[in-house]
């Protein structure tokens, strides 16, 4: 992936000791901290945040943020999405709840869009008073009757029959997978709820991760769809568009641009009362762009598979490329404009075969004991690590 992508429109640039995020010297930050260290720059967030509320205002009716705290639930990030004071939180477990309370956020300033919960779920989640969306007829049923619930209203996730994200694989994509009501279900799933004394008073569809600008059509017969059951549904107040949004991980990528994303969203619900509130859960558009990881290249080694760097962090840190097949850009912090001259693999510390960042790529010359950062990582890093080979240790830091 081209230097020229992370270095553009982001959150980095370069300064007397080579890679900055948001003007912090990665270098000074990595020497005083060490690695692996992932980096988040806060201007980038609130930069991104007001770029989404542009965008919403221009649609003309009401609309939520939530911040979909699966992306990143490091508590600096947390406490600065809750001193914002206007944008919401989406969790997914009752674990996240419990996160998003200790950082301040309310009961109300609070959704949950989880999948196959379990009772035990459900009882943490009523006694929370915490409002949840939910997509299957099972959950309906025994929520109603979880004990201690402290709400009646529920939404509804629906399944929006498109497929689309990036690279729009099983991966990536959430239509027709295991999220979500069929569209032809709705009407059930409605009076299943009202004979059981709850109301539905938001619907929610989530098409996927990474939207591209290509996914303009496929997006445009979803939400007119969702716009549709919601016009059927007297007691919906909220039209929850979920996220999606994204930032170039490959030269050929095209994200779908905030603007137009509103543009379609607001086109779709036209036809509703303008009082229907917007909702979108951002994560990676939020994120992404705002974080780095910093690994010490540890090894430089050629053998028939051809030539190879290590690095001091793995899939345990980071499973974009093991588990999503996603790259990343690598840049040397010391000079992230050095030419892409060589052909390598990059393999992580990892005893697993699939503990490879990038397989036959062009990439910059590298030595061994110099910092390499892989970007955008603010998203998706951090919050999906794991501790697999006791590899798991890493430290996180909020730059202003």
């Amino acid at each position: 992936m081209a230097d020229a992508i992370a270095l553009s429109g982001g959150a980095l640039g370069v300064g007397p000791a080579g890679l900055t995020l948001d003007g912090a010297s990665i270098a000074d930050l990595a020497g005083q901290h060490g690695t692996p260290l992932y980096v988040y720059g806060a201007d980038t967030i609130l930069r991104r945040f007001a770029a989404l509320r542009e965008a919403l205002g221009g649609v003309g009716r009401p609309y939520a943020i939530r911040f979909a705290m699966k992306s990143n639930r490091f508590g600096p990030v947390l406490d600065l999405v809750r001193a914002e004071g206007d944008i919401r939180i989406d969790t997914c477990s009752p674990r996240e709840v419990e996160r998003a309370t200790q950082h301040g956020f309310s009961p109300d300033e609070i959704s949950l869009t989880a999948g196959m919960l379990s009772n035990r779920d459900l009882a943490l989640i009523g006694r929370a008073g915490v409002k949840p969306n939910l997509d299957t007829f099972s959950v309906i049923r025994r929520w109603a009757a979880a004990p201690d619930r402290k709400t009646a209203t529920i939404g509804l996730r629906i399944n929006p029959e498109v497929v689309v994200g990036w690279g729009e694989t099983d991966r990536h994509a959430y239509g027709n997978s295991k999220f979500g009501f069929d569209q032809d279900a709705v009407a059930e799933a409605v009076a299943l709820a009202e004979s059981l004394g709850l109301v539905v008073d938001e619907v929610h569809m989530h098409l996927g991760w990474g939207l591209q600008r290509s996914a303009e059509p496929a997006m445009r017969r979803a939400f007119e769809g969702l716009a549709a059951i919601a016009g059927a549904i007297p007691t919906v107040k909220t039209v929850n568009v979920g996220g999606g949004l994204c930032w170039p991980q490959r030269p050929e990528d095209d994200p779908m641009p905030v603007g137009m994303w509103a543009q379609v969203v607001g086109d779709s619900l036209a036809k509703l009362p303008p009082d229907v509130k917007i909702a979108c859960e951002p994560g990676t558009f939020i994120m992404g762009a705002a974080g780095v990881l910093v690994l010490e290249v540890t090894t430089v080694e050629t053998r028939k598979s051809g030539l190879w760097y290590g690095v001091d962090g793995g899939h345990a840190i980071n499973v974009f490329a093991a588990h999503y097949a996603i790259p990343m850009a690598r840049l040397p912090v010391a000079e992230p404009r050095r030419p892409l001259t060589t052909r390598a693999n990059l393999g992580g510390n990892i005893n697993e075969a699939n503990d490879v960042f990038a397989r036959d790529a062009m990439m910059p010359a590298l030595t061994e004991g110099e910092l390499l950062a892989l970007y955008p990582a603010g998203a998706y890093g951090s919050s999906m690590a794991s501790d697999h080979c006791l590899r798991g240790a890493f430290v996180e830091l909020l730059v202003p």
